[in-house]
């Protein structure tokens, strides 16, 4: 019962090991926690690691599995849950000290999927606090690092995630992405990362229900995996109303059928709202445009200058941190990021007319990449403009693209994916080669509004003809 290794396995395989008793719940989960518990003093990819209650959970799921019952398609799987999503009995701290003690008692809907579905929470991992960084580091519990170079960040906010499924510390972990928090680490770590459609994923912690552009995201190393995973949490819920027109997802039937790309039109965008972009990211893009090209798929290149979308993102998310975390401010900012202090002060100094004006231009934006898909079923961009920036740069400190100065870190380097956030559009990174060095490169591709499954399998197609998972980061444990 023990010829199953889990360490890198995809959760498809590990869910149907365990049903066909090569390997236990119990076996798979203690495996796992063995390796975050290895991971912990070099990658920091997890804050709260629910060693107990994700045995008490396996052991459940070997007994339901020996009665004959089965939870669903990731019975006995391990998951990760991003530390800003709620888990009841298990503490959720948003990366922050004004959070460090807070245990919610009841699960984000999401979670209740998992669970519903089988899954085995083995912990929370690391996020800037409250979300709100591009790399990951927070006061409540330092850096974590990139699982291919230590020097390197994971990217965030989503970085324990990222680093956790890239390093092999659970196959599969539910995130977010406000602007490009699934995407940007999942392109940092050469992995998988899908930002649905808007409301495809319930959503019930946003404050905003109405005025909303925070997704919740989906992390896994395969393509399979994480159409699994979206059809186990996709659908509606009352509490969300983007979902309330939605029904369940068969992205996995979708990806296994498979299929060339004979007959779609991709539009190939190298510059969205930036100058600059690094030679060895776009030289590995535009070797994906020849696979896609040889898949059958017609790829067209478009060079026209689009806007930047960051100011537009910026004075709402500003403007949200600024109701959401003002009274945090004003008692305990000497304890909180230094970064999103700042940011709250400058949400805090702008007038109703400018957010409106904000609002205005999130539906402008909308309504023109609703043209792209005129001509074109997908859209194609780098994830991010360079490789991984340092594990320590400042939030603050501009960044360089092939030793060019290029400026602010989000206008700069994330340039391609606010916009998605603002529009809803369904978008995943995927790996698309590598560096000289050993470093992952992401492509992102777009589609239209709840194409999410005919999205993942474009993405399966590709991952079919330049396969990435039998890489493994130097720096995951053994």
């Amino acid at each position: 019962m023990t010829d199953f290794d889990p360490s890198f396995a995809p959760a498809v395989a590990l869910a149907d090991a365990i049903r066909a008793r090569r390997i236990s719940a119990v076996a798979a989960t203690e495996h796992i926690l063995a390796r975050i518990e290895a991971a912990q003093p070099t990658l920091n990819a997890y804050i709260t690691v629910s060693r107990a209650a994700a045995l008490e959970a396996a052991t459940r799921a070997d007994a339901a599995l020996a009665e004959g019952r089965i939870a669903g398609s990731l019975h006995g799987v391990p998951v990760s849950i991003k530390d800003i999503i709620n888990t009841a009995g298990i503490a959720t701290t948003f990366g922050s000290k004004t959070l460090a003690n807070s245990v919610p008692t009841a699960d984000a809907v999401a979670v209740r999927r998992l669970k519903a579905a089988g899954a085995i929470v083995v912990g929370k991992t690391t996020t800037p606090e409250f979300a709100s960084k591009l790399v990951t580091d927070a006061p409540l519990f330092g850096v974590t690092r990139n699982p291919w170079d230590l020097a390197l960040t994971a990217g965030g906010s989503s970085g324990g995630s990222a680093a956790a499924v890239a390093a092999g510390l659970g196959p599969l972990s539910l995130a977010t992405d406000a602007g490009a928090s699934t995407r940007l680490p999942a392109a940092c770590t050469g992995i998988v990362g899908l930002k649905p459609t808007l409301g495809l994923l319930p959503h019930n912690q946003v404050p905003d229900g109405f005025g909303n552009f925070i997704h919740l995201g989906i992390m896994a190393r395969t393509v399979r995996d994480t159409a699994r995973m979206l059809d186990v949490l996709s659908g509606a819920d009352a509490s969300d109303p983007y979902s309330l027109a939605t029904v369940p997802t068969r992205a996995e039937a979708e990806v296994v059928r498979g299929g060339d790309l004979e007959g779609l039109r991709f539009e190939w965008r190298p510059l969205i709202g930036n100058t600059r972009l690094a030679r060895i990211v776009r030289a590995r893009c535009e070797e994906a445009l020849a696979v896609m090209r040889a898949l059958g798929g017609a790829v067209e290149a478009n060079d026209t200058a689009f806007e930047n979308a960051e100011p537009t993102w910026r004075v709402l998310q500003q403007s949200n941190w600024a109701v959401r975390f003002a009274k945090d401010v004003e008692t305990s900012a000497a304890m909180m990021d230094p970064a999103l202090v700042a940011g709250v002060r400058e949400g805090q100094a702008y007038a109703g007319a400018e957010v409106q004006a904000a609002l205005y231009k999130r539906t402008q934006l909308y309504r023109t990449v609703q043209t792209w898909f005129d001509r074109f079923d997908f859209i194609l961009t780098p994830t991010i403009s360079r490789l991984p920036l340092a594990a320590d740069h400042r939030t603050t400190d501009p960044i360089d693209i092939d030793g060019v100065p290029a400026g602010d870190m989000r206008v700069a380097w994330g340039s391609y994916l606010n916009l998605f956030n603002l529009t809803g559009h369904p978008a995943v990174s995927i790996p698309c080669g590598w560096s000289d060095d050993g470093l992952p490169v992401g492509l992102q591709i777009v589609g239209r509004w709840f194409s999410d499954a005919a999205l993942l399998r474009v993405a399966a197609a590709f991952e079919t003809a330049r396969p990435w998972t039998d890489r493994r980061p130097p720096h995951a444990p053994r």
